[in-house]
């Protein structure tokens, strides 16, 4: 299959927007939003960064978010958050919503959601790290991760019950995820709306300076991409994947990464922002015929 699982688009021809950028202030330097950034300028737009460190908001003043045709947010702090279900409230299209980054925001009602959906997954477990030993043997080694972490932060593999005992763990409760053998690469999804491509790349636990490598998208994965986006309500995101000797197995998904190894990333990105913008202006057209 070709790295798309569905047909491609063509670009549309839509009017200058101004896009807000909704960035959480450690994000501000990385590779995205700032490529994103870069591309809706070239091609016409008007960005707006938006950083919830810089301001003080005054709640019944809206000055802030007028003019804007849509806001893309990249982040899930409590101020990218708080402004994001604002921005919701007062009508204005949103990439990600609100609902979809809290769903994968806090791992355990991801990793709960995977495992309802029947979604290919390891065993995961979840508790007081002081319980660790009440894990089945045969689950060992485990991957302990917090609940609220991201960008493979705060990552801590234990062989062995003994070794889980003496886990020092800085917060009251912990997820810990059966480790699947591999070969230290991760096989990485990455989406745009409905249009999907496939990396591998090192995994958080095998650090290496190699760049991503494409893959080929296969039946297995655009399943697995589809089911993802219509669970979690995500258009931007990224499924972290392990293949085994069964199959894919499903780590964990995020909303708006990177894109890295995605060839033309973020001119992807405003390509559907475009579309996106066409279409709701198509409908707003509608309803106006439908209401004269």
């Amino acid at each position: 299959m070709n790295n798309f699982c569905t047909c491609r688009h063509r670009r549309r021809s839509v009017h200058q927007l101004q896009v807000g950028i909704l960035v959480e202030h450690r994000y501000l330097y990385q590779s995205q939003p700032t490529g994103l950034i870069h591309a809706l300028v070239r091609r016409g737009h008007q960005p707006k960064v938006i950083d919830p460190q810089t301001t003080l908001y005054r709640l019944d003043d809206d000055q802030w978010l007028q003019n804007l045709d849509l806001v893309v947010a990249r982040g899930r702090s409590l101020g990218v958050l708080g402004l994001l279900a604002w921005l919701e409230k007062q009508g204005v299209p949103t990439f990600n919503r609100h609902a979809g980054v809290m769903a994968v925001h806090n791992k355990v009602n991801m990793s709960m959601a995977l495992a309802t959906a029947n979604i290919p997954t390891p065993p995961t477990f979840f508790g007081a790290p002081e319980k660790l030993r009440q894990a089945p043997v045969s689950f060992f080694p485990l991957i302990l991760k917090p609940i609220f972490g991201d960008n493979g932060r705060g990552l801590y593999l234990v062989e062995d019950a003994k070794a889980a005992a003496q886990v020092s763990w800085p917060e009251p409760f912990l997820l810990a995820q059966h480790y699947l053998p591999n070969d230290g690469y991760d096989v990485k999804l990455y989406g745009i709306g409905d249009r999907a491509w496939a990396v591998r790349k090192p995994s958080p636990l095998h650090p290496s300076t190699e760049p991503p490598e494409p893959l080929t998208l296969t039946r297995e994965m655009c399943d697995i991409f589809v089911r993802c986006r219509q669970l979690f309500g995500l258009d931007l995101f990224g499924v972290d994947c392990i293949q085994g000797d069964d199959g894919l197995s499903v780590i964990e998904v995020n909303e708006f990464p990177t894109y890295s190894g995605v060839p033309d990333a973020s001119d992807h990105l405003v390509d559907w922002l475009e579309q996106q913008a066409a279409q709701m202006q198509r409908e707003r057209s509608i309803a106006q015929e439908v209401n004269q």
